[in-house]
């Protein structure tokens, strides 16, 4: 997906962690490991990665709202 920025953003499911979580890989510049609650809401951060694939401590980026709020939709 496009965000409002401009950039492209990959969302790839990983697995069901709960009843209404879903963990997924957010991947732009970098790539975020986030369980997402079924309302939009960030459950927990559980890994974060620079875009060469190196575990870093990163901040989410401005647009993260943008994604997560496309699981309240379904």
């Amino acid at each position: 997906m496009e965000v409002r920025s401009g950039e492209e953003v990959t969302i790839r499911p990983i697995k069901p962690v709960g009843e209404d979580v879903v963990r997924v890989d957010i991947e732009a510049e970098g790539v975020w490991r986030l369980d997402i609650t079924r309302e939009g809401e960030i459950a927990d951060v559980v890994t974060t990665r620079d875009a060469d694939g190196t575990l870093a401590d990163r901040d989410l980026p401005e647009w993260i709202d943008e994604v997560t709020a496309k699981f309240a939709q379904f």
